[in-house]
């Protein structure tokens, strides 16, 4: 290659960085007869193609690339976000490997192939993959990487173990302590995750999404003003900072049960916002929550019509539109998912539109695929059983088979007290202390009651350290129980399990939980600490109820099987199961704990 013909390539390149596709064009047709077998000309014609939406032509030139550079790894890489971005993914698959057997520790394609390995359910395999890229030198990213797939396998000790070695790689970089931070928070190891915030804010002083971080862990431990005050810097960072102004408006709520003060600091910046659609989001489900269902679906139709409207926003529209326009909800969904049709929020979306239109068909394909994408995914777990049974299919009554599935059963009385009554006394105690707030939260089943903020298994109260000890031989019979099979439940059990959080909730006197699912759960559950005189009388009050769609469906179900709570009971069901409680009356509160099981992960990948 003459020193002409590099400068008039690197004039190509140049071209296509400035997004001047004409003038590269002319170069490379003057250059390619020359220059046939040289990678970078097919490199550009790749970049060429791209920018002009021509996807086949981008793939040969790819590919070509590739044959005559056979020793980099930068084509197979390209080759294969190419490959996925069509939602082709096996072979995407492999190319992202064949990029890595040219060079093990490739950042783009260790980065793709981990976090789709990790991202679909194959983390033990994304592991494989990081091993053999090696950890010598440390290196930050790939630890970061490494702690995703333990995350992803339940192993959270090492987990923390990786993100504490990527901080020491990182010399105490701020972003990697607060990857740190993120990950100790949802271990539950809030004074450790708030430590790692504080030091990392240090050096980040400005960044709003450690105060935020900052502002969950000390959430966690009930500081609610000083929770208050690190949101408020955060948005003093950041006006617009889309999370800093949902846990705002959360707490603001769930301390005031007042709507206007909620609404307050998000109207100003939704008045200044050149992008409001992340806002207008979070305001249309505060007022969807807060029973304003006409003002959320006043704004979301109206976001939802901009041109280019990002797909949460069409699947936020999809979903209040179920009930007044179900035409309008399925072509929604369905533009989410043609964008992205391997997102399982947009096909669960997808599912619920075309439930609520009668589309039973159309529900069950949606649902099947949400399943061949994560076979634990509870949410399309139910759509499919809902489908199912709107079909009248019987593999809906093996999934929802309540008589075996659900189980209740009284507990023992811990070591230390004299009889269950007098311990669910001191636990009804123990409890009041961790229910310091005044209204439901945004996005959980409750209305007309609270939720406790903290996971309740880490707490030190001898009451509550005493029920997680307690309930230990109830979750192990119910496993033992279940025997072995291949259907969704069984066929995750292991060797043991683990809890997957716990909390509180204070429902008063006509308050309930709306139906719902718990999408990362295996087994739930639902204890009972104190009723009112209502729920322990004759009838349904306060009942726990299963089989009710929390989505409309064509024609409407209703609940098909009931548990009378009685003080003491522990209730046990699959995750997956729709359920909700009955309304009832009085003047006492119906107070619970539930948790969430799932499969202890296996010690090696």
């Amino acid at each position: 290659m003459t020193p002409d013909q590099l400068r008039l390539l690197n004039t190509v390149e140049h071209h296509i960085a400035a997004q001047r596709p004409s003038e590269a064009r002319k170069i490379l047709d003057r250059l390619s007869p020359l220059l046939g077998n040289e990678p970078r000309i097919w490199w550009y014609e790749a970049a060429l193609a791209q920018m002009a939406g021509d996807s086949q032509g981008a793939e040969a030139a790819l590919k070509r690339t590739a044959e005559l550079d056979p020793d980099t790894p930068f084509a197979m890489a390209a080759l294969g976000e190419l490959y996925f971005s069509q939602d082709r993914v096996d072979l995407a698959e492999q190319a992202w490997r064949e990029a890595l057997s040219r060079d093990r520790r490739f950042m783009p394609a260790l980065l793709n192939l981990v976090e789709w390995l990790t991202g679909s359910g194959r983390a033990g395999e994304a592991l494989k993959v990081l091993d053999s890229a090696g950890m010598d030198p440390p290196d930050p990213a790939l630890l970061t990487l490494r702690a995703g797939a333990m995350d992803a396998l339940g192993r959270f000790e090492a987990a923390l173990d990786d993100y504490r070695a990527a901080v020491t790689a990182s010399r105490r970089a701020p972003a990697v302590l607060q990857n740190l931070a993120t990950a100790l928070l949802a271990a539950g190891q809030v004074q450790a995750a708030e430590a790692a915030a504080r030091d990392a804010l240090t050096t980040r002083h400005a960044h709003p999404g450690l105060w935020q971080i900052l502002a969950q862990a000390l959430l966690s431990q009930d500081r609610f003003d000083e929770a208050q005050a690190a949101l408020e810097s955060a948005l003093e960072r950041d006006p617009l900072h889309p999370g800093a102004h949902r846990e705002l408006a959360q707490l603001v709520w769930m301390r005031t049960g007042d709507l206007a003060a909620t609404m307050a600091r998000l109207d100003v910046a939704l008045a200044a916002a050149p992008d409001p659609a992340p806002l207008q989001v979070l305001k249309a489900k505060f007022l969807e929550y807060a029973g304003d269902q006409a003002g959320a679906r006043r704004i979301l139709t109206e976001a939802a019509a901009r041109p280019q409207a990002p797909n949460y926003v069409l699947c936020a529209a999809s979903q209040i539109l179920t009930t007044s326009n179900r035409t309008l909800a399925a072509d929604l969904a369905a533009q989410a998912v043609e964008r992205a049709p391997r997102d399982r929020f947009g096909l669960a979306t997808l599912a619920q539109a075309q439930l609520a239109a009668g589309d039973l068909d159309g529900a069950e394909a949606t649902s099947l695929r949400i399943r061949n994408l994560d076979p634990t995914d509870q949410h399309g777990l139910a759509l499919l059983a809902t489908t199912w049974r709107l079909k009248q299919d019987p593999r809906a009554a093996d999934l929802n088979d309540y008589s075996t599935l659900v189980s209740t059963t009284m507990i023992e009385t811990p070591e230390g007290w004299a009889d269950l009554p007098s311990y669910l006394a001191d636990l009804e105690l123990a409890l009041g202390q961790k229910h310091g707030l005044l209204a439901h939260p945004i996005g959980q089943s409750v209305r007309g009651g609270i939720q406790t903020n903290v996971r309740l298994e880490l707490a030190d109260d001898p009451a509550l350290k005493a029920f997680f000890k307690v309930i230990d031989a109830p979750i192990r019979a119910y496993i033992a129980a279940l025997g072995q099979g291949d259907d969704p439940l069984r066929s995750r059990l292991t060797k043991g399990y683990r809890l997957a959080g716990s909390w509180s909730v204070r429902l008063s006197p006509g308050g309930r939980h709306v139906d719902h699912l718990h999408h990362k759960g295996w087994i739930s559950s639902a204890f009972y600490v104190g009723l009112p005189a209502a729920v322990t009388a004759e009838g349904r009050q306060g009942s726990l109820r299963f089989g009710k769609p929390a989505t409309p469906t064509r024609p409407a179900l209703e609940a098909e099987y009931w548990v009378k709570p009685q003080p003491g009971m522990l209730a046990l069901f699959p995750s997956y199961m729709w359920h909700g409680t009955e309304p009832f009356e009085g003047e006492s509160p119906r107070l619970t704990i539930a948790f969430d099981v799932v499969p202890e992960p296996a010690l090696t990948p």
